[in-house]
């Protein structure tokens, strides 16, 4: 039984090509002590996100949790229970029902059409940290708040609540790292804003944002239920901000340390979309994916993972696989892409288009505005959140006049 080393969060590449070189999964206890199996290379991964006995719905796998987590390690309440009903936690029939009414909603050209205004967003922070004096926290200035403000435009909810929901985000997506209590008051706090969002525009009338569609999009006369609703909702907010504020700053950091990079996206930007696709393999916003659970024995590269168990599938690791990817400890925008950051298979990640829309515009506008952008700290001081699902920093000190990092 494999452990996360002290220095997993800051540094796990390592640590991931040490267990790619002993077999494709391996069973490891997490810091809450809940043991799972962790797949480690890319074929495995695949393999693994397209299995049929493979699942994602928790109340298909009782016998996991119940071994593993137990109910009341888990955190799970009603509240809990009613954000459980969305597309991520869902397995055929349902998840293709519910996939079905959620997609129109990320058709690609409505996200394509929100670039003047992801445009607008970016200079409007920008022109907040030219008028700063000093360090500037480019995580809180500028990563953050670009895509939460986006996606509480689109879902149609007040801007000055996403200090809430990075609040309730934190608790509730990552339950490796969350208390119970802190899941509970998390998950209860989520259902009580959204159900009080729901009603209000069923009294006050919908609008064009999401959640209005979300409330009258139908097929074939079926529709989301109310629980349905408020954790798809929910899953936008989450999904829709996480993955981009992280993509962002450790793309970011990358440039960062590498400033002939950085001064030649500045003469040149035409290679950020490059870069952000190679970003997302390199060193991508999700560490490891969402729970799985094995409905059946599972033989992986000669190891069996027996029914009843919990699965993880080691995205960051997966995709520095060396059998897959030459030299893949590279950060290469010039190489073939072929990375699972979004994931594979049916849970494919429906936002990838506005992620990296968001991302290309982020550094786009950045690179332009700040040609001296410089890190305002040395890099050994960087923090990294203790989250085995996601990869991403607490803060992301820099000097946008281009000052000498701080010693």
């Amino acid at each position: 039984m494999r452990e996360l080393p002290a220095d997993f969060f800051r540094a796990p590449y390592a640590f991931y090509q040490e267990l790619r070189s002993d077999g494709p999964v391996h069973q490891i206890r997490l810091r809450n002590g809940v043991r799972a199996w962790l797949v480690v290379d890319y074929d495995a991964a695949k393999a693994v996100l397209r299995h049929p006995d493979i699942h994602k719905d928790p109340h298909s796998a009782t016998g996991a949790r119940a071994r593993q987590v137990g109910a009341g390690a888990s955190g799970v309440t009603s509240a809990n229970n009613r954000l459980s009903h969305h597309l991520l936690n869902a397995d055929p029939p349902r998840h293709s029902r519910l996939r079905k009414l959620v997609t129109p909603a990320f058709a690609p050209a409505r996200m394509d059409a929100l670039a003047p205004r992801v445009a607008a967003i970016a200079d409007e922070l920008l022109d907040g940290i030219a008028d700063a004096t000093g360090p500037v926290d480019l995580l809180d200035a500028y990563a953050f708040p670009l895509p939460i403000t986006v996606i509480c435009e689109l879902l149609g909810v007040p801007v000055e609540d996403r200090a809430r929901f990075r609040a309730w985000s934190a608790a509730v997506a990552d339950m490796s790292m969350s208390t119970p209590e802190g899941m509970r008051a998390a998950t209860n706090a989520v259902v009580n804003y959204f159900d009080g969002l729901v009603a209000l525009r069923r009294t006050n009338g919908l609008g064009d944002d999401l959640i209005s569609q979300l409330l009258t999009v139908t097929d074939d006369g079926d529709r989301l239920s109310h629980d349905e609703l408020i954790s798809t909702a929910f899953l936008i907010l989450v999904a829709g901000h996480e993955t981009t504020v992280n993509l962002i700053s450790n793309t970011v950091l990358a440039l960062l340390t590498d400033p002939p990079r950085y001064r030649a996206l500045h003469d040149d930007p035409t290679g950020i979309p490059a870069l952000v696709e190679e970003m997302l393999r390199y060193n991508g916003p999700v560490n490891i994916a969402t729970l799985r659970y094995s409905t059946a024995p599972i033989a992986l590269g000669g190891t069996e993972i027996p029914a009843g168990e919990l699965v993880l599938v080691a995205l960051a690791s997966a995709n520095r696989d060396e059998r897959h990817f030459a030299d893949p400890t590279a950060l290469d925008p010039d190489r073939a892409s072929s990375h699972l950051a979004f994931g594979h298979g049916i849970h494919f990640c429906l936002g990838a288009g506005l992620a990296r829309l968001e991302a290309r515009i982020a550094l786009t506008r950045l690179v332009a505005r700040f040609p001296r952008l410089r890190l305002a700290v040395e890099d050994d001081d960087l923090r990294w959140r203790e989250s085995i699902l996601i990869r991403g920093l607490l803060d992301l000190p820099v000097d946008p006049a281009g000052a000498p990092a701080m010693r």
